[in-house]
Formats: structure tokens, C-alpha cells, sequence
């Protein structure tokens, strides 16, 4: 049986490897699919339902969550992104396109629109700060809200002041639209890469035919209650719900899915049953022998889940770094900034001294000064992808794999394979389709 979460704070997919980890740590809990798009989550239990320790282990990593009332997608927080690009665009084409960006209405108007995005669509990355300081850590999150609240702050005290010069509004509009669009990208690849898991989730009915002997008769139930050494009834098209062993009937059983067999597997008393798999053609009774998270279904599932949380080395020398790279930013803004502010002669000179190896660019003067390069710092480091490609791409090889009925043990093994020259395999029913399909039409 399955319950929902709605899920807050979730701006990419580490936070939800975060959400997953901290949600299977519940000792209730059989598996769990995250969606960092529809920020839910489903949990599988292998035993009652401990809904209150599942969302305390969510608060303890940092994040919101809720039961879902309704289990419809939450897709609000992409009306933040659409007002980003909207307000984005209006201000790219009144500063570039039209040159209004000295007018003072239409500085105005930029405040106005930039306002509304820094509330409306920078909303997950303040509430991802706040939690972040909550926790006595700093992440992405940190980088985009203080790069877009420093240029966004030091625009509007410097329009309020009258002091005139280049304004940042389309500045800080813009980095928290492109960021925020970078997370979207990233939940709609997770969440097609996350499909191997819902799919192998929804191998398992949600209920069964639960057979009592005295006097005979069959009751529907979910999974959930089921125990060992219970009997249940399964018809011809029904799927086996959890691992037992036949005691009356014949059948014939799809097991493609766990095995990858393209012949249905014949069965008759004392024939071993495995969930996910699907009863074709004769009524069978079953007893019980392996629920919840003790089926081979439960292992495939944890199988791939682990592939998706694992780190490989690479990663982990990720990890390290941008466990640093935050602070290290900021630091350097605040220095750079002081620098600017404080000292500008020096500042300036070796500005001039360097210019040459870049592109031309005015340096900023007057009070603003400090603020301009802070912002500028931070707004260059924030939409750093460190920390994010290496697990993108081994939660996409997992479930790509597992899609294809290849189970990967860790990243570090699916690291390994890059090198592999020369492929052995001993069993020939691993590499079908696990379905029979015409090759070619002869005439006789």
C-alpha cells in the first residue's frame, strides 16, 4: 500500500536524494519514489504505516512534508518560472531592445516586475536558504538568493537615492529565472529517469484474494495485511502480489520481468511464485512465503535504489569541493566587495592592469561600487552544475539499465564498466526481450 507526500524545499535533485535517503531510513518503510517535478513523494511500507516518523525524518534533513490529500501534481511553483522568463524577457527587450534602461518610469517599472519575482518566483530559494541556515549549512540556494537580493537591493537604494548610473533589476530577475529554469530541466530528466522505479513499483497489485478454508470463501485485501503462510486465490490475468509457493492448480506464469525468459514458466504444486509476475491462464492458489520488502521484486527495487543513491569516486571528490565552494564564494564576494568599496584606487589599477586580457569592460564607481562586485560574484558562481552532473548521470544509467533488465550494484561498479573491453555472459534468456516477437514470414 502506497502513501503520498507532498514535499517542500526540494530545488534539485540532491535535495531529492536527501528526501529519498532520509525517507528509507524510516525502519516501516519498503520503498519510496521521489518526483523532484511534482516535489512528492510515494512511500511503500513494509509493515503499518508510520506516517509521523516519515515526516519528522523529512523535517530532520531540512525539508517540509505533508500526506497528500489530494494526490493530483503539484505543478504551482512552475507558474514562478513562467513569471521569471515573462519578466525576463520584458526587461531584456526595454534594456537592449528599446534602450530605456537610463529612463527613470521605466526604471520604475523594472523595480515593480523584478519585486514580483524576487517574491513570487525566488520564494524556493529563500525558503532553501532559511532551512539551510536552520541547519548551520549553505548550499546553491545561498549563492542565488544573496546574488539576486545584492543586486536587486543595492538597485532599489540606489533608485529610491536618485543616484543614477546602470541599474541591476534585469540582473537579478534573470539569474533567479535562468537557475530556476537549469531546476526544471533537471526534475523533468530526473523524473524520466525515475520511471525504471515507478514501473517496477507498479508491478506489485495494491490488493489480493485472501482464501479462508472454513467455510471456503475469498475476501479482497490489500497486500499489506497479507503474512506468511497465507493462502490466496490468483485468476488468469492476475499479478502474483508477493512470493509463495502453489498448492493447488496449474498454470502457466510470466516471470519476463524479473527474469527476462520470453516463455511463460509452467506451474503446478509446490512451483515457487514471485511478485510482479503474472498468472496467464489457470486459477492457482498460492501460500505466502515472502512479503513486503523479503520478495525478489523488493530486492530488484532496492537493487536500483541503491545504484541511484550511490556515490562513485568522482562524485565523491565532487562532493567534497562543493561542500566548500559555497563559503568560499562568499567570502570572496565579501572580499572583493569591501576591496571595491574601500579602497577603489587599488581596485581600479589593477582593473586597468587586467582589462587587456579580457574583454572591454567600465568598472563600477562611486558608493555602489563594493555592492556591484559583490553581486557580480556571486551571481557568476551561482548557477554552478558542480555536485549535479556526476549524479544526473548515474541516476539516468540506473534506470536506463534497469529498464533494459540490468541491475547496476553501485556507481562505483557503473564507474568501473566504462573501462570494460570485452563482455562474458553465461545465459542466453538474460539478453531477450522477455517477449516472443516474429523475426521473418516464409512461404511454403
Amino acid at each position: 500500500m502506497a502513501t503520498d507526500f507532498e514535499i517542500d524545499g526540494m530545488t534539485c535533485g540532491n535535495c531529492a536524494r536527501q528526501v529519498t535517503a532520509a525517507i528509507q531510513s524510516v525502519a516501516e518503510v519498503s520503498s519510496v519514489a521521489v518526483s523532484l517535478e511534482r516535489k512528492s513523494a510515494a512511500v511503500r511500507w513494509n509493515g503499518p504505516e508510520n506516517i509521523p516518523a516519515v515526516i519528522h525524518a523529512v523535517q530532520n534533513a531540512g525539508f517540509g512534508a505533508r500526506q497528500t490529500v489530494n494526490s493530483a501534481p503539484r505543478n504551482h511553483w512552475q507558474w514562478g518560472l513562467w513569471t521569471g522568463i515573462i519578466v525576463t524577457a520584458m526587461l531584456m527587450g526595454g534594456e537592449w531592445i528599446l534602450h530605456q534602461d537610463r529612463a527613470r518610469w521605466f526604471q520604475w517599472f523594472s523595480f515593480i516586475l523584478a519585486g514580483i519575482v524576487q517574491v513570487f518566483s525566488g520564494a524556493q530559494f529563500y525558503r532553501g536558504t532559511w532551512r539551510q541556515i536552520k541547519l548551520a549549512g549553505a548550499n546553491m540556494d545561498t549563492l542565488v538568493a544573496l546574488g539576486s537580493t545584492t543586486a536587486f537591493a543595492y538597485s532599489a537604494w540606489a533608485l529610491i537615492r536618485g543616484a543614477g548610473g546602470h541599474l541591476y533589476f534585469l540582473e537579478a530577475a534573470a539569474i533567479i529565472t535562468i537557475v530556476s529554469l537549469g531546476h526544471w530541466i533537471e526534475a523533468r530528466v530526473s523524473d524520466r529517469a525515475g520511471s525504471a522505479i515507478k514501473a517496477l513499483l507498479n508491478l506489485s497489485p495494491q490488493t489480493a484474494l485472501l482464501l479462508f478454508r472454513q467455510p471456503e470463501r475469498v475476501h479482497e485485501v490489500p497486500v499489506s495485511e497479507l503474512r506468511t503462510n497465507d493462502e490466496i486465490v490468483l485468476r488468469p490475468g492476475d499479478r502474483v502480489p508477493v512470493d509463495g509457493i502453489v498448492v493447488d492448480g496449474e498454470s502457466t506464469v510470466d516471470e519476463a520481468a524479473l527474469t527476462g525468459e520470453s516463455r511463460p514458466s509452467e506451474k503446478k504444486s509446490g512451483g515457487e511464485l514471485f511478485a510482479g509476475t503474472v498468472n496467464l491462464n489457470g486459477r492457482l492458489v498460492m501460500r505466502v512465503t515472502a512479503v513486503g520488502e523479503a520478495t525478489a521484486l523488493a530486492h530488484v527495487i532496492a537493487a536500483v535504489q541503491q545504484a541511484q543513491a550511490s556515490r562513485a569516486n568522482i562524485q565523491r571528490l565532487g562532493d567534497l569541493v562543493s561542500s566548500i565552494f559555497v563559503p568560499i564564494v562568499v567570502l570572496i564576494a565579501l572580499g572583493a566587495g569591501l576591496w571595491w568599496g574601500m579602497a577603489p584606487t587599488s581596485a581600479h589599477s589593477v582593473h586597468r592592469l587586467l582589462e587587456h586580457l579580457f574583454w572591454h569592460t567600465h568598472a563600477p564607481v562611486g558608493a555602489g561600487a563594493g555592492f556591484i562586485i559583490a553581486a557580480a560574484v556571486l551571481i557568476v558562481a551561482c548557477p554552478c552544475a558542480m555536485g549535479l552532473a556526476t549524479p544526473a548521470a548515474i541516476m539516468a544509467s540506473a534506470n536506463a539499465a534497469a529498464r533494459r533488465g540490468i541491475l547496476i550494484r553501485d556507481g562505483v561498479a557503473l564507474e568501473k564498466a566504462g573501462s570494460i573491453t570485452i563482455l562474458v555472459l553465461d545465459k542466453t534468456g538474460t539478453l531477450t526481450f522477455g517477449r516472443p516477437e516474429v523475426a521473418s514470414l516464409l512461404e511454403v
